[in-house]
């Protein structure tokens, strides 16, 4: 056997083994995690291999988590928003797993596959620098998809409680009826049902609503939180409260609508240009080329 042999054979055992493996190990922490409720609400990726997140997480994450102490401190903000049983140190790890993976393993396929180091090296380097930017990229993504769900479920929400308290419920109970009506998947029902169970243990409805803005961290759920405070301090009636606040976030949601639709032919032009454009192009000046080409004037051109 000769040495080229010899290398085939461990690239190939790298490439289709050691994945396996490591899949293999992924979802064997996976099933014995299932009675683990929180671990379904991570994305698919985290869920896979949080077995492995967690010990790479004490070896090598709190290191990095250490070394951008700004970025972690972000990272942890988005975990809230986003509502993910993750810590800063998962992330961090996650990055450092996912871009190794994601290296070596196109690395050693198209090196096996084209027998050419330069796309080896390029496939590598792209798949690296993938897979390093898609977890927190990922953890961004679902703060601001979980943020843009409550801003859109908050004025229903505000309208459906202010209805129950004037129909004799009050806070509570009217708070309590919006939870069960709704969906799990709902976030604000679910930010509502905390807010529940810390009034339950002891936590006053200022307190309780004021922990659930800093976890939404959205500047409609902010507004809402200050003026049920304001109003319970000076003794006003929630319901006309309730009632103003829903017409001022259908108002604010109708104008961010309005800036959207504005911003909408702007990013339009990009799309315009590279993809739409030359396709007239072509269907106008073929054509006309071609009657160049077939008359006198295209034997007199060349």
């Amino acid at each position: 056997m000769n040495h080229s042999d010899l290398l085939t054979y461990v690239v190939v055992f790298l490439v289709v083994f050691v994945p396996y493996l490591f899949l293999q190990f992924c979802l064997d922490n996976q099933g014995k995690k299932k009675e683990d409720r929180s671990l379904d609400e991570l994305p698919l990726a985290f869920r896979w291999c949080f077995g492995l997140l967690n010990q790479l997480s004490d070896v090598g994450g709190r290191q990095l988590a250490a070394f951008q102490e700004e970025r972690a401190k972000d990272i942890r903000n988005k975990l809230v928003i986003a509502n993910l049983p993750m810590k800063a140190e998962h992330v961090f790890a996650a990055e450092a797993l996912f871009g190794i993976v994601g290296t070596v393993v196109p690395l050693l396929f198209f090196a096996l596959v084209t027998k050419r180091m330069d796309y080896a090296i390029g496939a590598g380097l792209l798949f690296g620098v993938v897979g390093g930017l898609y977890p927190s990229m990922t953890v961004a993504s679902l703060a601001d998809k979980r943020q843009e769900l409550i801003m859109k479920n908050l004025p229903f929400a505000i309208d459906l409680i202010g209805s129950a308290m004037r129909a004799g419920l009050d806070f509570s109970a009217a708070v309590r009826y919006y939870v069960s009506t709704e969906k799990k998947t709902n976030p604000l029902a679910v930010e509502f049902g905390v807010m529940l169970r810390q009034m339950e243990l002891g936590k006053t409805r200022v307190e309780a609503l004021e922990d659930v803005a800093n976890r939404v961290q959205t500047d409609d759920f902010r507004s809402f939180s200050g003026a049920v405070a304001h109003g319970t301090e000076i003794g006003a009636s929630i319901v006309d409260t309730m009632r103003v606040q829903g017409e001022e976030m259908r108002r604010a949601r109708f104008n961010r609508a309005e800036r959207k639709a504005a911003r909408a032919p702007s990013i339009m032009i990009l799309p315009i240009a590279v993809f739409i454009m030359p396709a007239i192009f072509v269907v106008i000046g073929t054509p006309v080329l071609i009657k160049i080409q077939s008359s006198g004037l295209g034997a007199m051109m060349q």
